[in-house]
Formats: C-alpha cells, structure tokens, sequence
C-alpha cells in the first residue's frame, strides 16, 4: 500500500515535472507512539505522506497528494488503516487571483470488520495573493459509502485559509474548516478552527507548531489539538532532508467527559523543489498550513 502511494504521486505529477515552473511539495514517513489516558490504551502509528504542488508559465497550476496510516492498538488483535488521495488543478492569474477545484478520497478499514469506509469529496476553491500572503476559501461535498444511517448522510464543506510570511524563515497560517452534517430534516455543524507558525532559527534547526479546535454543539463535543516540534535538517550524500521530533496533546470532551492523548512522532521529510513545505507532513503545524478540505478530515489528521 505505501508502495502504491508512491506511485500514485510520481505518475500523475511526472509528466508535469520537467516543464513546471515552479516545484513544491515533499514526503515524510513517520512514526507515532501514543497514549489514550482514560482508556488505559496505547497505540502505534505508522505513516507516509506526500505532496507535490506545480505551477507553469501559462498560469496553470495542479496538485496531488496521497497519505497512508497504519493503526495499532498495543496488546489488542485489531488494527485500523486508512488511505488519501487528493487531486487539486486550477489557474493563477497575473493579479493574484486563483480558482480550481479538487477532488479527494479517504478509505479506512478496521481489521475485524468486513466493510470498508469510504469519504468522496469534491468542491471548488478561489485564493488571492498579495505580497506575503495568501488567502483561499472552499467550497464543497462529501459522500460516504456505504450510507451511514437510514436516510444517509450529506455533508457539506465550507473552508477558509491565510498564511503570512513577514520573513524568510518564518510563516504563520490560519485555517477555518465548517462541515455540515445533513440527515433528513436534521442538520449538525462541526467547526475546526487552527493557528500555526514555523520558524527556521538557522541552516540545520527549525521549530513548528500548531493548535486546533474542532467542536460540535450538539453533542457538546470539544477536540482540541497542541503539537509542537523541532527539525534537523542534513545532508545525505546530496540529498537535502529533514528528521523531526513532535509531541503533541489531543484532549477529547464529550457530553461532560474528557480523555487525553498524548503523542511522540518521529518523522524523515524530503522537501521537493525550492519550497518544500512549511512543516512535517506528519504534523499538527501541517494539518493547518495545508488543511483537507473538511473539519472532519482535517481534525483527523492533527491528531493523527
């Protein structure tokens, strides 16, 4: 599967390699280690994500990024793993302004179950660039399958995002995410709002953090994400890559109840082109520099 994943970003992305004006993007495998307080339960993450992001002369921009998760649950036969595929492709225009539209997939399977569920996304998206920064909003939906309830869910996706770069070495990002559950007459909003920053303080140390909140009125639901983290960056026979150390807090409040998970990750980035990437794919900082396109997607993956 991680082998596969690789492949989907060299084949779509190759073609447009050798004639982008600009590259950016990376890859990063990880490794979580993770303790779930209330539940007395650990559990073990394995991970490769990867993004690539093209621009040519002509305006034309597109993206594609794929990511894989393997779950354990230490001292239990059971075991969670789920894949993403994005695809992203729109146009930049000479006085900042941007449009395109996406397409995403999530698929995850629990070992002992014999049904696979599967999250389709699709939307538009507009930016505007301005000096140092960047502005962008979606639009979109999603569909599970199988259906979830009797009647199915629809989910619609509303999403708006900034970064700021006052310095070279230093970006900060925002990200708002409105996911809108619809069942029949019933409608439920889940919000997941983040801020981060990543600062290179010089050639080999970098730090990045982020934080988010995602919560649910309803259910008087509160998920609220810290990660903070430090890269090396070194050389291996010319080629330029970066490990990093994260730990993170993910605190869960449901109904009046509340657990913690605590996180280590551990973490090998290969930037791609000039730009690479702001932090570690496999991070808090990550998962809200280049939010998914949804609150639900997005949450999942700061914490995980």
């Amino acid at each position: 599967m991680k082998r596969s994943l690789a492949l989907v970003l060299l084949t779509v992305s190759a073609p447009g390699l050798a004639t982008a004006q600009e590259l950016s993007g990376g890859v990063t495998l990880g490794f979580g280690d993770h303790s779930l307080s209330y539940f007395n339960q650990d559990l073990s993450t394995a991970t490769l994500d990867g993004r690539v992001n093209l621009a040519f002369a002509n305006g034309v921009t597109f993206g594609v990024s794929a990511g894989y998760i393997d779950v354990g649950l230490d001292g239990l036969p059971i075991g969670i793993d789920a894949t993403f595929v994005g695809l992203e492709v729109g146009y930049q225009m000479s006085n900042g302004l941007s449009f395109g539209a996406y397409a995403e997939q999530l698929n995850a399977q629990v070992s002992f179950l014999p049904i696979d569920l599967s999250l389709k996304s699709i939307g538009a998206k507009v930016g505007y660039t301005t000096g140092d920064l960047d502005f962008g909003m979606n639009i979109g939906r999603t569909s599970t399958s199988p259906d979830i309830g009797l009647l199915g869910i629809d989910i619609d996706n509303f999403g708006l995002s900034a970064k700021y770069s006052p310095m070279e070495n230093l970006a900060i990002a925002g990200a708002f995410q409105r996911a809108t559950l619809s069942n029949g007459p019933t409608d439920a909003d889940i919000d997941l709002i983040g801020l981060a920053a990543a600062y290179g303080i010089n050639e080999q140390f970098s730090v990045f953090g982020g934080v988010s909140r995602t919560s649910q009125d309803d259910l008087d639901l509160d998920v609220t994400t810290m990660g903070l983290g430090v890269g090396y960056n070194m050389d291996l026979g010319g080629l330029a890559s970066t490990l990093s150390l994260e730990v993170a807090r993910t605190d869960l409040s449901l109904m009046g109840g509340s657990t913690d998970l605590d996180t280590v990750r551990l973490g090998w980035t290969i930037p791609l082109g000039g730009k690479g990437t702001e932090a570690p794919l496999n991070s808090v900082a990550d998962s809200i520099f280049n939010p998914r396109h949804g609150a639900v997607n997005a949450a999942l993956t700061g914490a995980f």
